[in-house]
């Protein structure tokens, strides 16, 4: 019994490095060093590259011959899109994304919530030709310094907010953190937007992810609790004025209305039958 108590042990060690080492490999798409890599993870080198090893041998990624460094294959993205799709969110999103961007004439993004960060899932252009707001969707979403993520902290206690913030980079000097020139610097500044972002139901990043961007957004709550991630309006600031933010507020929410019943789960958690068995 003790023998495979401490199997055990080493296997979910064995899996969780491995979901790290995953995790850290898809904010660094370009590749990473197996020097940098142990660093991220807090892992000798060699138990990193025992680990590259394996994963490489069932295709999860790949190593390039030119610069030796390390990168995910396409199959994870394969595979969540294959749910996604499976699961009906894509066309549900997209749909409603794409409504979102029509009414409002701007950038629609939509969030979804993992673990403790918010990541990008889709968007839809509405702006016409010309000056246009087009970001990588790829970006990481720093949480104090956007609309979608101060939608989101928002939604939390504060000490919670305030340390996912603090993790994010809240405090750091802004030439280490890709941020805007008017990003919250301090602790006591979040606290105090947060407070903002409560009372009025919407949260406002003016030049504070990135400079002449201003954005609006709203978390997308599940219907039975809890946050599924958020959706926003974003555009250059000569555009997207304060004068307009009340019209946008209006649609964000009736999409973050819509895209919460039609999130997979929720009609089976609503259903008659599964009240039933409560």
């Amino acid at each position: 019994m003790e023998q495979c108590t401490k199997h055990m042990r080493v296997v979910k060690s064995q899996l969780t490095s491995c979901l790290d080492l995953l995790a850290v490999m898809a904010s660094n798409a370009r590749g990473m060093r197996l020097t940098d890599l142990a660093i991220s993870l807090s892992v000798p080198k060699s138990s990193t590259q025992r680990l590259l090893e394996h994963l490489a041998g069932e295709g999860w990624i790949e190593q390039d011959e030119a610069t030796s460094q390390y990168r995910l294959t396409t199959r994870l993205a394969v595979l969540g899109h294959r749910y996604l799709e499976s699961a009906g969110i894509t066309n549900i999103a997209q749909a409603l994304l794409e409504r979102l961007a029509t009414k409002t004439g701007e950038l629609a993004r939509l969030t979804v919530l993992d673990g403790k960060r918010l990541v990008w899932m889709g968007s839809a252009q509405g702006a016409p030709f010309g000056l246009r707001y087009e970001p990588s969707m790829g970006s990481a979403i720093i949480s104090y310094a956007t609309a979608n993520g101060k939608a989101w902290l928002a939604t939390l206690r504060d000490e919670d907010a305030i340390a996912i913030a603090i993790s994010d980079g809240l405090g750091r000097p802004r030439k280490t953190v890709a941020t805007g020139p008017n990003v919250i610097r301090t602790v006591s500044g979040l606290a105090a937007d947060l407070k903002l972002t409560r009372k009025r139901g919407f949260a406002i990043s003016n030049e504070e992810g990135e400079q002449g961007v201003a954005a609006v957004a709203v978390a997308v709550h599940a219907p039975y609790g809890g946050v599924l991630g958020t959706t926003s309006v974003a555009g250059p600031v000569i555009r997207l004025t304060r004068e307009r933010y009340e019209t946008i507020v209006c649609v964000l929410n009736s999409v973050a209305a819509d895209l919460a019943l039609g999130w997979p789960g929720t009609v089976a958690r609503h259903s008659p039958l599964r009240r039933g068995r409560a």
